[in-house]
């Protein structure tokens, strides 16, 4: 743990630059950061889980610079520790070239709800030092700067001070950047800099293009990958406007920086000139603050003391929907919402979450879970104790007229959609967060792995990266089997169909029979169990080789037919064939 460095670019103590005697136009800010927080938090979870295994013989301790630890998520390395990295293995390899290249690795899969309930120990650390911390993302804190540093005594001492209570409490290091603006504080803080009031445009100037990834806007603003608030039918891509902007010769922020705003607004949109602003040490305007006449909070009083994380999921739904009605009545949206508690004992914990745009029922939801169970986890995690939770309440910190975050002209919801909203989160109340499916994209080569299914209003997962070799070209059937009925082709002869190491047909296709016992879906196309039906057509089959490298691979075709049904109709399906047995995958409509 190194103590903080003021940056080298700044003015001496006293000294004021012209940019800082007209005005900072961005606020001063703390930006608190663990390195790696993901892969921090997946192998604490793994320690405690080989120390509960074992019982009085604890195992050693694992240490990231000496044993070679990886973190996946989608099948990809998100994080990978210094010895995983020495010997090779970088985030963005698959898990198989990330064994290849490291044979020894320990592999840990990611778990953001668990990743967000153990950052409450970073989070309740800090607040020792300062209050009014905000949860950017699990992993990195931001809170306003000049309160605290006048009472800490300064800056430098500041950072010091969290940095000592971060170790201590948590046992983990941190990194602690200042500066004008979010996202100039966020570059600070993994060198641990300092950067003078009015010189964050100059400390941002050599940074490459490349650290937009991480600016503080758009979806990437507490939940990258999500789609903005404001504006739903579009995403701001990150990783595309550094490509673009890269490939037109701004290879730095200062050359972002240096171009006219205008030009910038012109030719880019509003995005980008929200990126241009950042790199020129600036912020946005925050949203217009609305103060509403009577006091707007929102507040349940639990029959039951919560003392267990999956009581959460039961009170977050009702209470976000409280909150929501009583905003949506006052034609308002929060954007910034403080989480307050209070246990048996009297004590009081709060925590504020700030979010990109106006925060969504399912938002608010996944906050509440995420903090309860960050409260009740971190006295098992050695932190302080926390009593049973007798009451909750939201309480909205900045709100905004809807109108700046209205949804779009064509495809809102009207009343039919919201009384099946309330029915939706009823019944998820009543039988949990698992009762209400809906169907989300996960790609894969098989029809039954392209889509899967996850709570109603819960975060989707992000749909696995092709190419998916011998996928189906589009139109796809309009029923999909997850549970495969199987079938048997013939030919002329009577002889079944099978498809040939060559990945050709055995001999044409003259009939499908449908054995007993048939499905709905079946008869409603007019195949019925127990019977069989002509072929009038048939496509040239494909072969599917899955995990070929592996000991487990298996080998399938698929093979496209029309046949004609019971009532005399042409009825088109999908067959796929493993181990010489067909099964129906699909039909068509």
């Amino acid at each position: 743990m190194s103590a903080p460095v003021t940056d080298a670019a700044a003015t001496p103590a006293g000294a004021a630059t012209p940019a800082a005697r007209a005005g900072s136009a961005a606020t001063r800010t703390v930006a608190v950061t663990v390195p790696d927080w993901p892969l921090l938090a997946a192998l604490d979870r793994h320690q405690r889980r080989r120390e509960a295994a074992s019982g009085a013989d604890a195992p050693p301790t694992l240490d990231l610079a000496v044993d070679p630890v990886l973190l996946l998520d989608q099948h990809r390395v998100t994080h990978a520790g210094a010895a995983a990295r020495e010997a090779g293995a970088v985030p963005g390899m698959k898990r198989r070239a990330a064994r290849a290249a490291c044979p020894d690795v320990l592999v840990l899969e990611a778990d953001h709800e668990h990743d967000s309930a153990l950052f409450e120990l970073v989070a309740a650390a800090v607040d020792t030092i300062a209050a009014g911390v905000d949860v950017l993302r699990p992993g990195v804190l931001l809170m306003s700067a000049r309160g605290p540093a006048r009472h800490q005594g300064g800056e430098e001492a500041l950072a010091e001070r969290i940095l000592d209570a971060v170790a201590e409490l948590t046992g983990w290091d941190c990194a602690v950047g200042i500066a004008d603006g979010p996202f100039a504080a966020l570059l600070a803080s993994p060198p641990g800099r300092i950067v003078r009031e009015g010189r964050s445009a100059e400390y941002l100037a050599p940074h490459p293009i490349a650290a937009l990834r991480h600016a503080p806007v758009g979806p990437g603003w507490g939940h990258r990958g999500q789609p903005s608030a404001t504006r739903p039918e579009r995403r701001l891509d990150l990783a595309e406007t550094v490509d673009l902007l890269q490939r037109l010769g701004i290879t730095t922020l200062g050359d972002l920086a240096a171009l006219p705003s205008a030009a910038v607004a012109d030719r880019f949109g509003p995005d980008v000139a929200t990126l241009h602003l950042l790199a020129r040490g600036q912020e946005p305007a925050p949203p217009a603050a609305h103060h509403p006449t009577q006091p707007l909070f929102a507040e349940t009083t639990l029959e039951t003391p919560l003392v267990r994380t999956d009581q959460a999921a039961f009170i977050a739904r009702p209470l976000a929907e409280q909150l929501h009605t009583m905003l949506l009545e006052r034609g308002l949206v929060c954007t910034r919402l403080r989480i307050v508690a209070r246990t048996e004992s009297g004590e009081e914990m709060e925590r504020t979450w700030r979010h990109d745009g106006a925060l969504s029922v399912a938002d608010v939801v996944d906050r509440i879970r995420w903090q309860c169970d960050g409260w009740i986890t971190r006295a098992r995690l050695g932190g302080p104790a926390t009593g049973a939770i007798t009451r909750i309440g939201l309480h909205p910190q900045q709100l905004a007229p809807a109108g700046e975050s209205a949804p779009a002209l064509w495809g809102s919801a009207g009343e039919a959609a919201q009384r099946a909203s309330r029915a939706f989160a009823r019944a998820q109340g009543l039988a949990g967060e698992e009762a209400v499916q809906v169907p989300a994209r996960a790609g894969g080569r098989l029809l039954a792995e392209e889509m899967t299914q996850v709570p109603w209003r819960s975060e989707k997962p992000e749909p696995r990266r092709g190419p998916w070799p011998g996928a189906l070209p589009r139109p796809v059937p309009a029923t999909v089997f997850r549970q495969r009925p199987p079938v048997r082709l013939e030919d002329a002869a009577g002889d079944p169909v099978v498809v040939t190491a060559r990945g050709l047909l055995s001999a044409p296709p003259a009939r499908l029979l449908v054995p007993a016992p048939g499905l709905p879906a079946l008869q409603r196309a007019g195949l019925h169990a127990g019977s069989g039906y002509p072929v009038l057509a048939h496509g040239a089959p494909t072969v599917l080789d899955e995990r070929w490298w592996a000991p487990d691979g298996t080998r399938a075709a698929r093979l496209q037919l029309v046949v004609r049904s019971a009532e005399a109709e042409e009825a088109a399906v999908l067959a796929l064939s493993r181990t010489g047995q067909w099964a129906l995958e699909g039909l068509y409509d």
